[in-house]
């Protein structure tokens, strides 16, 4: 017998698994808000949305998404969703059924759309279609993509990318398909269950400053003199990559020598301090760059996408292996501790909102630290 109660965070949370000596596998309560709305809760404490309907004659039912995955809010307006379309005649899993539609044109005409209007991050999760995702699920029918196949492309991942890369792959495919879900699109998250690889953030690779200056001068000799010059900018201001290549002319103040991140990871505004180096670089810029962004793509009207392809060739030609372009943010945190920057003014000059994150960069100031220690000791003994 299903229980009524009114769906909310703090209420579902509460809800204990169903017992283990139960005959039922699950057990189900009923929203009081919309009607056929249903939580399915098993003996493992899993928690699933589902929707209870008739459709002629026939009692039916379909998995809307797991509960944490979905939140009420969005259940909700799937099942509303789907209840207008009973109201129309159209059974809800048929319709998904029959839809058609490909993992590319779920992503470029409905994702993407979403994202860019609702996410700093769109322009990393474009990315990552165009050059990875789309090569291999592009053309396949959005339903059909099943678990194994994503289990075995997070798998391979890691073979050429950084566990963290993977990561983040496997939670934009879970993304898109709980959109896809609240969307009527498919009734099943064929990435759920998948685990995430063990990350490692403690590996840095930093370049000393004889590597930072052969980086330097190779890239004044880079076909891509856009590019070059937003990899310099990273270098020599500890910026992130989407940082640098979302900036604006309008973020600039020459006279104040800032620069104005309106939105950054943490969600909140900063300002960086642009030093001679930064700004010749600012202001040696092609004309031509003088629109909305700092460095333009090719489209009109676009940031530059990606610097990775300049900043590959720019090694090859310095000679150096195992850099990564949010290295650079990690070298000028390095450059400026060995040159007597505090880690108090690291974390200012990066931006971080807690000291823990700073925390990295401390061996690197050991030896200020002990110079500090033994000028108290001199002191006292004195």
């Amino acid at each position: 017998m299903s229980k009524l109660i009114r769906f909310s965070k703090r209420v579902i949370d509460a809800l204990p698994p169903q017992p283990q000596d139960a005959k039922a596998r699950e057990n189900e309560y009923s929203d009081t808000e919309v009607s056929g709305l249903k939580l399915l809760i098993n003996k493992q404490g899993r928690k699933f949305f589902y929707l209870r309907y008739r459709h002629a004659g026939r009692q039916r039912s379909m998995k809307l998404g797991n509960y944490g995955e979905l939140d009420i809010g969005e259940a909700r307006l799937l099942a509303l969703k789907h209840r207008t379309q009973l109201s129309e005649g159209i059974d809800p899993q048929e319709s998904a059924a029959e839809s058609g539609i490909t993992f590319r044109r779920f992503i470029e005409d409905h994702y993407l759309p979403h994202a860019y209007a609702s996410k700093r991050s769109a322009n990393s999760d474009h990315s990552k279609f165009k050059i990875h995702l789309f090569q291999l699920f592009g053309g396949r029918l959005l339903t059909s993509i099943t678990r194994q196949e994503i289990q075995r492309y997070h798998d391979e991942l890691i073979s050429r990318r950084a566990p963290a890369t993977a990561n983040r792959h496997l939670a934009l495919f879970k993304r898109c398909f709980n959109l896809a879900i609240l969307w009527g699109y498919m009734d099943r998250n064929p990435a759920t269950g998948i685990r995430m690889h063990t990350e490692n953030n403690q590996s840095q690779r930093f370049l000393n400053v004889d590597e930072a200056r052969r980086l330097w001068a190779v890239l004044d000799n880079e076909q891509n003199q856009i590019a070059a010059k937003a990899i310099k900018l990273m270098l020599v201001t500890g910026v992130r990559r989407e940082e640098a290549l979302q900036a604006k002319w309008e973020d600039i103040d020459f006279d104040g020598q800032l620069w104005h991140l309106p939105m950054t990871k943490s969600g909140r505004q900063r300002f960086v301090m642009l030093s001679g180096v930064a700004l010749n670089i600012l202001e040696n810029l092609p004309t031509k760059c003088r629109g909305s962004y700092l460095f333009p793509g090719r489209k009109s009207g676009q940031p530059l996408n990606n610097a990775r392809k300049s900043f590959q060739r720019a090694l090859r030609a310095a000679g150096l292996t195992h850099i990564r372009i949010h290295d650079l943010r990690h070298t000028f945190a390095s450059l400026a501790i060995n040159h007597g920057a505090t880690l108090y003014e690291v974390q200012h000059l990066l931006g971080h909102a807690s000291t823990k994150t700073t925390q990295r960069y401390a061996h690197l100031a050991a030896d200020s630290l002990r110079e500090a220690a033994a000028r108290v000791g001199n002191m006292v003994s004195k």
